[in-house]
């Protein structure tokens, strides 16, 4: 098998000849990669896919991330958007200050300003061999976004109803970006829905707010492309919930214990991680990402319905040799 067909095995419900590796590999790290800046891909949409086409050539990975650009006026819905040096691009300012702004959101068009370049030069570049993953904002975390996140979850108890609305109005753009990225050809979306942890909001909260608007977005999207639901840190309280979204695939972080997620949900979905970004990838050693691989795979390898992951976006200090050492293990433990 090659990669492209061991990742679509696992979504079609088959067991592939190993376990597929696709750590979460962005604009994060992959610029370092390169020997270029965070804030030059980002703002070079040939050097982004460069980037990403860079790492996974180099570690010999299953599934590359392919992550838009910020194009000429960077923004989120219409929020500024600033990178500088090495860092990760992050919303200064919002944009909703209430009710009334909900009628000025505009839903931007993915195909402007060449946003899509990298995503199209990313599929170009690894052929039908390899699978490519596009990643999106959930309409819960976009809503979180444009309001702000202090304000936002102040909402919840003031004005429940707003939440609502607002996270209905912003829909339409997690609808539109997952299909500009199916027509550009990446093989699944991951749905990001960082805020929705239960690390940060309570159970109750994403079952009223989160989880509706990722069932109507995933019902939207998933007659088009297979979604991955990603969800950071403790998603544990509400794994069941998640299951029942629609999503193909869920990516757990590393709080999460792996063996529990498998048994909680069963064959219900296929699972997604969750190797530890930080400790493990960025502050750990050879020896680390071994122990935590060959833990993954004995939680979660029998019958099927895995993928190995980390949990979340690797760091760029994180050294090199240890996600070539993930590649290594994941091959040497991931074997059926």
């Amino acid at each position: 098998m090659n990669s492209r067909e061991r990742f679509l095995a696992v979504l079609a419900g088959e067991i592939p000849d190993r376990v597929p590796i696709v750590p979460v590999v962005d604009g994060y790290f992959a610029p370092k990669v390169i020997g270029r800046a965070n804030d030059e891909c980002y703002l070079d949409g040939a050097c982004l896919a460069d980037a990403l086409a860079a790492s996974m050539t180099e570690f010999g990975y299953d599934g590359a991330i392919a992550e838009m650009g910020l194009g000429p006026e960077p923004s989120v819905l219409g929020c500024p958007v600033e990178i500088e040096g090495n860092d990760v691009p992050l919303v200064v300012e919002t944009i909703v200050g209430g009710r009334d702004d909900l009628e000025n959101l505009i839903i931007p068009d993915p195909w402007s300003g060449g946003k899509m370049e990298p995503v199209e030069r990313l599929v170009a570049a690894v052929g039908a061999d390899q699978a490519v993953l596009g990643s999106v904002r959930s309409p819960f975390e976009y809503a979180a976004t444009v309001r702000g996140l202090v304000e936002f979850m102040t909402d919840f108890y003031r004005d429940p109803g707003f939440v609502h609305d607002l996270i209905d109005a912003v829909r339409p753009a997690t609808v539109k970006l997952a299909e500009a990225l199916a027509d550009a050809g990446v093989d699944a979306v991951v749905l990001k829905d960082s805020f929705a942890s239960t690390s940060m909001i309570s159970p109750d909260h994403y079952r009223e707010f989160a989880f509706p608007s990722e069932c109507d977005a995933i019902a939207e999207i998933a007659g088009r492309i297979p979604v991955i639901l990603h969800i950071c840190r403790n998603s544990m309280p509400i794994l069941a919930d998640m299951a029942r979204t629609g999503a193909a695939v869920l990516e757990i972080d590393s709080p999460v214990d792996l063996a529990a997620a498998k048994a909680a949900v069963g064959s219900a979905v296929i699972l997604k991680g969750n190797i530890d970004a930080v400790t493990v990838m960025e502050k750990g050693g050879a020896a680390d990402v071994e122990a935590a691989v060959e833990a993954a795979m004995g939680a979660a390898k029998a019958g099927g319905g895995f993928i190995l992951s980390t949990g979340d976006s690797i760091p760029r200090p994180a050294p090199e040799a240890n996600l070539a050492a993930l590649v290594e293990f994941g091959e040497r433990y991931g074997n059926y």
